[in-house]
């Protein structure tokens, strides 16, 4: 099923050229471990049953070339994907994200017209034109479908895994024109030089939140989640997860004071090259923005793992 993924995608090489500029790739693999620590520590203390069943399923993932089969690897399979495979790259980026308007945050709108899966259709083949909502709830389906195959079943929870990250992270969650946080440079405190507000958002704030072992991390972000706010977080569906996501885009990822631009900037780019942003934006931020933003960062993260175990839950229960 994974050869199947690319060999069946219709999107040729010659699409490459009219692909959008490369956007930010969100949360790196050691966020998506964690998170899937997380969730099945979560299953571990309040459903083994669903863990059980997640169990016997990553076992079947024999010979995978991309990762190992604890959950923890697993949960990056999709992205390993996507970097290794050029057709995968074209055929499933748009299933990360649900880029929404700044203004006006229409599912809709974000989600191509959220259009049907055909009938029979395995969500592993497309269509291209998905966003990460109607693919999660696309995978959640084959999962709850006992005539799904063996090895379709196994794809889907792979990419649940990870696309269940994905909808938690704000910087997915919004379309601000800067190629998902690659074009806005942030100038924080007394560093020397700014950074891309995406490697702030998805490494330098991600790191701090997680530590250098994302077992540990995900203990520590456990031990921070009170009961009433993980019963709160897993409620609703993936649509009211990215819209919450959005919110937290734009109130705290570009929630900058309003006399924090100052000038402009143009990142360096290796030698005969140019970098694609040009000339950008450039904010100064300071030690009110970055303790706001490293709280967002550990809570979407510690939501990320809440509900996906709620994802897994309904897909396997």
């Amino acid at each position: 099923m994974r050869r199947s993924l690319c060999s069946a995608a219709i999107f040729g090489a010659a699409l490459a050229a009219v692909l959008p500029i490369r956007q930010g790739l969100a949360w790196g693999p050691e966020a998506h471990r964690t998170i899937a620590l997380v969730a099945d520590r979560i299953l571990q203390q309040s459903d083994a049953a669903v863990r059980g069943k997640v169990e016997a399923l990553l076992k079947t993932d024999k010979e995978s070339p991309l990762t190992k089969n604890d959950i923890a690897s697993e949960a990056t399979w999709a992205d390993v994907l996507r970097d290794k495979s050029a057709e995968a790259r074209i055929a499933t980026s748009a299933w990360h994200a649900v880029r929404f308007s700044p203004d006006t945050p229409n599912l809709a709108n974000a989600c191509f017209g959220r259009k049907s899966l055909p009938a029979g259709y395995p969500a592993s083949r497309g269509p291209q034109d998905s966003c990460v909502v109607d693919k999660i709830l696309q995978f959640e389906k084959e999962l709850q479908n006992a005539d799904t195959s063996p090895g379709e079943r196994l794809v889907a929870l792979q990419f649940l895994l990870n696309l269940g990250g994905d909808v938690n992270d704000p910087l997915l969650a919004i379309d601000k024109g800067d190629q998902g946080g690659r074009c806005t440079a942030l100038q924080i405190g007394s560093a020397k030089a700014p950074v891309r507000l995406s490697v702030y958002w998805e490494s330098t704030l991600s790191g701090e939140a997680i530590g250098r072992d994302p077992a540990q991390g995900a203990t520590r972000l456990m031990a921070g989640v009170a009961p009433a706010d993980a019963q709160k977080w897993a409620a609703g569906d993936p649509a009211d997860w990215a819209q919450d996501s959005y919110q937290v885009a734009k109130t705290v990822v570009y929630g900058f004071a309003p006399d924090s631009a100052a000038g402009k900037y143009t990142f360096p780019a290796a030698k005969g090259e140019q970098d694609s942003c040009g000339e950008v934006t450039l904010y100064r931020v300071g030690a009110d923005y970055e303790a706001k933003a490293l709280a967002a960062a550990k809570q979407q993260l510690a939501k990320s793992g809440v509900r996906l175990a709620q994802a897994l839950r309904d897909s396997l229960k």
